[in-house]
């Protein structure tokens, strides 16, 4: 044996004393993720010649929630469980990792395959097999605005599901195929014009107004004396804008009968309109002209575009350049959030099909559509724990963990955390 290999070999094994008696008390190699304390028995053993507590191993995995949340249901079967009776160290560099995957399948379904008749009120559906015996998905959406309410409502072939949201987007407009129209002409785009991957690859980076849209859905006003956009933020912040820019021109005399001697040279057809309306000539003073300015980006050619917009009564927010403006509010957009938060799904494991293939976006109209997939799509390409020619074989831990994330108040366990040797070792 080599050296490194025989360095190794010691790794999770007993401590060497005269006679090698520590072996009767070390049952055998650890996992590779708890050899850094393979020689150091209290790390995991709180109580010497005692089993390994709950409490030893939450002092690291702390964020670890119960299958079941006990506000939820009471379950004895499963909260009268310790931690080591599924999982079961000192059987090897991968006996953790081979255990996990054999506690899935057939143990879940042992509760899941008649789950209506131990719970009737719950919402879970009972389900066997992903191919044979599983129920539509259930998808988190947006059912209220102020405050944002979501749910998890279940995704049916007959009916399609909408949620709440206040942008206004036509992914069909986007999508379609001869190209959308630009500063640049015709541009052909695809999803992942705007939907670029995270870099764990398995969600996308939040859509925003500056790099996706702002390109094409410019913000700017008074074109023939400056280049300047309002900002795509508060309304209070556009009003601002708008009243301390007219005050200027105003107050310094900015030419407003010619165009600007640098900055870009805006072409206009003969008998075709003005792309953006001009006010620096309009009537009245500077709060009027920025009024009006205000009037037309809100009610006419930006916002409105993409966002519900209203007249609110009353002027602006005391204090500030638009104290003495009208105000209008937008309708709060929906943020972006998980779709399927009891479920794990890596788009970067999904790279060989087509964006399209599981999300219908290019029909879509509406940014209230739902575009997740239905479980059909799914089976397309996967199996149940039966091999299938040409299918992946899928069992319940493929795509489900059996720990939820616990949303509770911290429990009695804290304490025990904060004083254990295992915890003290991640401070150092």
């Amino acid at each position: 044996m080599s050296t490194a290999g025989a360095e190794s070999s010691k790794v999770g094994a007993a401590h060497p004393t005269y006679m090698n008696l520590d072996v009767s008390w070390n049952p055998g190699a650890l996992s590779s993720s708890h050899q850094p304390w393979a020689n150091d028995c209290k790390a995991c053993h709180s109580a010497p010649f005692n089993r390994v507590k709950d409490q030893d191993c939450v002092a690291c995995h702390e964020n670890m929630g119960d299958h079941v949340s006990s506000k939820t249901v009471k379950v004895d079967r499963l909260h009268e469980v310790r931690c080591a009776t599924c999982h079961r160290d000192h059987q090897g560099e991968f006996g953790l990792a081979q255990q996990n995957k054999r506690y899935t399948g057939e143990n879940c379904a042992a509760c899941h395959a008649d789950i209506k008749a131990s719970f009737p009120d719950t919402k879970t559906e009972n389900v066997k097999d992903f191919a044979k015996s599983h129920p539509d998905f259930r998808v988190q959406v947006a059912t209220a605005a102020q405050p944002v309410t979501f749910s998890r409502l279940r995704l049916n072939a007959k009916s399609s599901l909408s949620e709440v949201n206040s942008l206004k987007f036509p992914h069909d407009v986007h999508l379609a195929a001869g190209g959308v129209r630009s500063p640049d002409g015709k541009v052909k785009m695809e999803c992942a014009s705007c939907h670029k991957p995270n870099t764990d690859g398995v969600g996308f980076q939040r859509v925003t107004m500056k790099d996706n849209c702002q390109r094409c859905h410019a913000l700017k006003f008074e074109p023939s004396v400056s280049n300047r956009e309002v900002p795509h933020g508060s309304v209070n912040q556009v009003l601002s804008t708008l009243r301390e820019f007219y005050s200027y021109v105003s107050v310094n005399g900015v030419p407003v009968d010619r165009r600007p001697d640098s900055g870009p040279v805006f072409t206009i057809r003969p008998g075709k309109p003005q792309p953006v309306a001009s006010y620096v000539n309009a009537p009245g003073d500077a709060k009027s002209r920025a009024i009006a300015s205000a009037n037309e980006l809100f009610e006419k050619t930006s916002c409105i575009v993409c966002h519900e917009v209203s007249r609110l009564p009353g002027n602006g927010k005391e204090g500030t350049p638009a104290q003495d403006m009208p105000q209008w509010k937008i309708a709060p957009v929906t943020s972006q959030h998980v779709w399927m938060p009891k479920a794990t799904f890596s788009h970067s494991k999904h790279v060989s099909a087509q964006c399209t293939d599981c999300h219908d976006a290019p029909k879509s109209k509406k940014a209230t559509d739902v575009l997740m997939p239905m479980i059909t799509q799914c089976q397309d390409c996967h199996a149940g724990k039966e091999p299938v020619v040409n299918k992946v074989t899928s069992d319940c831990g493929l795509c489900h963990g059996f720990h939820m994330p616990s949303a509770s108040a911290p429990s009695t366990l804290t304490k025990t955390r904060q004083s254990h040797p295992m915890s003290e070792a991640h401070k150092q």
